[in-house]
């Protein structure tokens, strides 16, 4: 299912701003890793978490290439990883969602893809990046087609104060809404929307030791979108904190995201 944004009319002109010749200023890539002889037929996007990090291997800093084993991994099945850089409290609120979509959309120029039945598309990401993963998921204008979301802030209502700078960021994300900031809010909180998610393969990661994500409330958050009738593949990562995860569990992870990638059950 895709979505109609509230910035589809300016799409055309905002290619002018986005589009292959610029991607390299909107996200950092493995295509340099990547064979020419390989054929690309899937694009995975990873979002930071909140500050620009990422718990899962991308940098803000790193605007050459994207190399990690995973991303190498990638590279050999033909499949391009992009570290997105919607902004470091983007939340991907709307204008963040805005973005994506246009580097989306410069990727599917750039590969020759002429529908979404031409690649696949994946997205991930930790802590802020898998709140990003799960809302990118329902609002985008594209058609994902898996989600992994790691430890990720599922609802931001009842983590609003979990530690002292989400405020002003939640906040900062949703501050030019046009509705009270408690309803804006409400739109960058997957707990809220738990009837929007697609019907796609999701996979969820709880850390045992986070001091930031409850683990419990993540988990009734992941029975309710199991209740109500998405394909959920939850790891409870023991021992681990806020971000933490093992070679082992990671391994896991990458499999999910390579059988999404190619089509394959996840």
């Amino acid at each position: 299912m895709t979505h109609v944004t509230d910035y589809e009319k300016y799409r055309r002109e905002d290619e002018k701003i986005i589009n292959p010749d610029t991607l390299r200023c909107y996200c950092c890539t493995n295509e340099p890793l990547i064979a020419g002889a390989v054929a690309v037929r899937a694009l995975v996007l990873e979002f930071p978490g909140l500050g620009g990090g990422s718990c899962l291997g991308g940098s803000m800093d790193n605007l050459t290439v994207y190399d990690t084993p995973f991303t190498r991994d990638c590279a050999e099945k033909g499949i391009v990883v992009a570290y997105a850089f919607p902004g470091p409290w983007s939340w991907m609120n709307k204008g963040a969602v805005r973005v994506v979509d246009l580097v989306v959309d410069a990727f599917m120029r750039k590969y020759g893809w002429v529908t979404e039945d031409d690649f696949r598309l994946v997205v991930m990401g930790g802590s802020m990046g898998g709140q990003s993963a799960l809302v990118y998921s329902m609002d985008s204008r594209h058609r994902v087609n898996a989600c992994v979301a790691h430890c990720p802030c599922y609802d931001v209502v009842d983590c609003f104060d979990e530690i002292d700078s989400f405020p002003r960021t939640f906040v900062s994300a949703v501050n030019a809404y046009d509705m009270p900031l408690e309803e804006a809010i409400r739109r960058i909180s997957p707990s809220c929307r738990v009837d929007e998610l697609p019907d796609i393969p999701y996979l969820i990661t709880a850390d045992e030791l986070d001091e930031i994500i409850p683990v419990e409330g993540l988990e009734q958050y992941v029975e309710r979108v199991k209740q109500a009738g998405r394909s959920v593949t939850y790891m409870r990562l023991d021992g681990q904190p806020h971000g933490g995860i093992t070679a082992e569990d990671r391994e896991r992870m990458n499999e999910f995201v390579f059988s999404a990638a190619a089509g394959r059950g996840a």
